[in-house]
């Protein structure tokens, strides 16, 4: 008994021990979940992070970006702002290629859209490479932010101590040469390795800068803009260059690269040296570039742009637009200015005494810059090149400076051919002779020992057919002079009426001719005007779908330098449309051949139609070979008007001439009688017609008499 009420009392006790363990836990596990809850919802209040993925290059691997990036991370935490920065930054060292293929690897990622950075650095000359890819900032940020880069040259680039102290430092490219020939002739046998001037006209990107800001400090007045290549003014300039070149330097001297002048700058074995922005060897004093005149002068501007992809969502782009505004803010930019000594785009800062102390706001004031502009419709990188390759054939070689100026100019202008021109003269020639024939073949109809080689058609279809003919010749008229938007929608409306009025009124003949017992056709064939009628309405609804969507003009840009311009189709309504325009001319020629093959036997229609099949393959054949103008790239704009021209008046001529003029005099040389044939030919087919229909009524009449 005692036994067993011990073991009661065990057991219950054991029961009540496991429950209480049980309820512990309980609340062991609901107090993790809630502390887990907790921290979940702190980390969505204030833990949250934006990464913000930005990518650049630089030549040095001491750059200005991870300056950035550094700086904002910690701005980032100090406000509380849970946005994470961070820099892919390709250099020499971990990228072998160089900044042209780096802006070909930012195109491809854009191209792409895979949103695999969201802020892009890139030299200023790209804006119009890259800027559909952005956003407009002027949209996101304030315009007090971008009233700071109003003035000054920012907004050229942004939319898209001498030891010789006795001597001034040159001004203008007069002193700069009187030194330099006076210090070489005192100094050249003690210091055999001493240079006068590097002139860093290299065949990179630096000798393109040397010559725009040549260039520009070779202008008229300090406010006379950038002149033009094919004035006096840059031939007179180039040509003080050259003859600056063989009197204190040459060709080997000033083709030196980059490496070449920062050793002299090291070295300081030159006595004037150009070159970017940079803390020189303290026996160096830094001075503007020389002009030609006192007070002119030409600095390149070089710099970087910053870009936000326009695809990389809302919440991405809003944080991007904080990092934008703090880098390029104004505190920002005086403060990296001031551990730097870094220039910036702010003209107000140096207006600012505490940035005056450690840099030299007047030097910097004095500063002429120019931008290097350059066609929108060029790569730039082709454009620098060519530049500087046509230049430097006068530079350092034999070609003329005007010849050199003018090959350049060739890449800035857009020719097409005019009648003044020697191609343009022959043509119009060509085209007032074939006009003037075809205006005095139209009396043929009007001379009786002709009159009945026309009687194939009604007068009023000769009159729409020859109404075509001229309108397709309109097409021929507006291949002159340059290309405009209305131009290239009358090329159409010329080339789809005239092929329609011209070639139609063969149709309603040749349906004449063919007798079907077809109740539709019968109605077609008393009814012809209606055949015509309703080609002219297709016509009229294919051009106005162009309408909706006019043409543009393309730049076509060549490797010879002769661009030109040519009419493009864009949208794809538009270019559906022209497309079937051409298809539909081209059905009404093949289903006129379709007609005459059918009537090919006919005894008496077989002289004509001889003579109709010609010109309407010939036709075809242009019309096809018109097309194919179109989508072959052509790089010389004289083939390609030449080519366009042919076709387009065989395409406007060949019928008229072949049916209408050639056709009567044969048929006339070889006494047909044209009219008793033609008569026949519509007799006999009616004949048939009517003898298959008695045949008809009298085997009914037999069967019902059975």
């Amino acid at each position: 008994m005692n036994n067993f009420k011990s073991k009661y009392l065990l057991n219950n006790y054991s029961n009540d021990y496991k429950e209480l363990v049980i309820y512990i836990r309980n609340i062991d596990i609901m107090v993790k979940h809630f502390l887990l809850a907790i921290l979940i919802l702190l980390h969505i209040l204030y833990g949250y992070t934006i990464d913000i993925r930005s990518v650049a290059y630089s030549y040095f691997e001491d750059d200005i970006y991870s300056s950035f990036v550094n700086k904002f991370n910690k701005y980032s935490i100090e406000n509380n702002l849970n946005i994470t920065l961070t820099l892919n930054l390709f250099t020499p060292s971990n990228f072998s290629a160089n900044t042209v293929d780096y802006g070909d690897l930012l195109e491809t990622i854009l191209k792409r859209k895979n949103r695999k950075y969201d802020i892009y650095f890139f030299e200023y000359m790209y804006n119009n490479r890259y800027g559909p890819y952005f956003i407009d900032l002027k949209e996101y940020l304030p315009k007090e932010h971008i009233d700071l880069y109003s003035t000054g040259f920012a907004p050229e680039i942004g939319t898209f101590e001498n030891k010789l102290v006795s001597l001034p430092v040159p001004e203008t490219w007069d002193e700069l040469i009187d030194t330099s020939k006076y210090i070489m002739e005192k100094e050249k046998e003690i210091d055999p390795e001493l240079i006068s001037f590097n002139g860093l006209f290299d065949d990179s990107e630096m000798g393109t800068c040397s010559l725009f800001e040549y260039i520009y400090s070779c202008r008229d007045s300090i406010d006379s803009p950038f002149p033009s290549f094919n004035n006096d003014t840059v031939a007179n300039a180039f040509k003080y260059l050259k003859d600056m070149k063989e009197k204190i330097a040459s060709n080997e001297q000033f083709k030196e690269s980059t490496l070449y002048t920062l050793e002299k700058l090291n070295d300081g074995k030159a006595l004037f040296v150009k070159y970017w922005n940079i803390t020189p060897n303290p026996v160096y004093k830094k001075s503007i570039i020389p002009g030609i005149k006192r007070g002119i002068s030409g600095s390149t501007i070089g710099g970087e742009s910053i870009g936000i992809g326009s695809d990389i969502g809302d919440k991405k782009i809003n944080a991007s637009i904080k990092i934008l505004e703090y880098i390029t803010s104004k505190e920002f930019r005086k403060n990296f200015t001031l551990e730097t000594r870094e220039y910036s785009t702010i003209p107000s800062l140096y207006d600012d005494d505490d940035i005056c102390e450690v840099v030299d706001c007047e030097f910097m004031k004095s500063i002429q810059f120019v931008p290097r502009k350059f066609p929108p419709e060029y790569s730039y990188d082709e454009y620098s090149r060519k530049f500087r390759s046509y230049i430097y054939k006068f530079l350092y070689g034999d070609t003329p400076i005007r010849e050199a100026l003018n090959e350049f100019d060739y890449l800035n202008k857009f020719y097409s051919i005019t009648i003044s021109d020697t191609v343009g003269k022959y043509y119009a020639f060509i085209l007032l002779f074939i006009v003037a024939i075809m205006i005095g073949s139209l009396v043929l109809p009007l001379k009786s020992d002709f009159r009945k080689y026309y009687r194939i058609l009604y007068p009023d279809f000769w009159i729409f057919s020859i109404f075509g003919t001229f309108l397709m010749l309109g097409s021929c008229h507006v291949g002159f002079g340059s290309v405009t938007v209305i131009k290239c929608h009358l090329r159409v409306l010329f080339f789809s009426f005239g092929v329609s009025f011209n070639i139609v009124p063969y149709i309603c003949m040749l349906s004449k001719s063919i007798h079907l017992k077809n109740k539709l056709w019968k109605k077609i064939k008393r009814n012809s005007y209606f055949i015509l009628a309703c080609v002219l309405l297709i016509d009229n609804l294919l051009y106005w779908l162009i309408l909706m969507n006019p043409f543009t003009i393309s730049k076509k840009m060549t490797k010879s330098g002769r661009n030109y311009e040519r009419c493009r189709a864009v949208v794809g309504i538009n270019v559906i449309a022209f497309y079937i325009i051409m298809i539909f001319e081209s059905l009404i020629v093949i289903t006129t051949l379709y007609l005459a093959y059918i009537k090919r036997n006919d005894e008496h229609l077989k002289n004509d139609l001889r003579f109709l099949i010609i010109s309407l393959y010939t036709t075809l054949l242009s019309i096809i070979l018109i097309v194919l103008m179109d989508i072959v790239n052509i790089n010389d704009y004289v083939t390609k008007f030449i080519l366009f021209e042919v076709f387009y008046t065989v395409l406007s001529t060949s019928n008229h001439f072949i049916f209408f003029v050639i056709r009567p005099i044969w048929l006339y040389n070889k006494k047909v009688d044209e009219d008793h044939e033609y008569m026949k030919a519509f007799r006999s087919s009616a004949i048939v017609v009517l003898n298959s229909s008695n045949q008809k009524t009298n085997s009914r009449a037999s069967n019902s008499h059975c």
